[in-house]
């Protein structure tokens, strides 16, 4: 089942998905500080930080996501 915590290897994508496409009407219009409530809401929703915590610049990016060493490197074939 694809949820935010068991497809997304970074916790930075939600904060990019979340600026770009919200709120749906008008989105790009939220602040920075609304984009990082957003996303801490998004991810205590999803267990992966607690209720409290605070999300912002440099705590985001050391989220560690449930499904972070779950990807397959991509490593095209060479030609024959």
């Amino acid at each position: 089942m694809k949820t935010v915590g068991s497809f997304w290897p970074y916790a930075t994508t939600i904060f990019d998905y979340v600026r770009r496409a919200m709120p749906y009407n008008e989105s790009k219009t939220l602040t920075n500080d609304e984009l990082y409530a957003v996303a801490a809401y998004i991810l205590q929703l999803n267990g992966i930080i607690g209720e409290n915590e605070t999300m912002n610049a440099q705590t985001l990016p050391k989220v560690r996501m449930p499904n972070r060493d779950g990807f397959v490197t991509f490593v095209p074939a060479k030609p024959k």
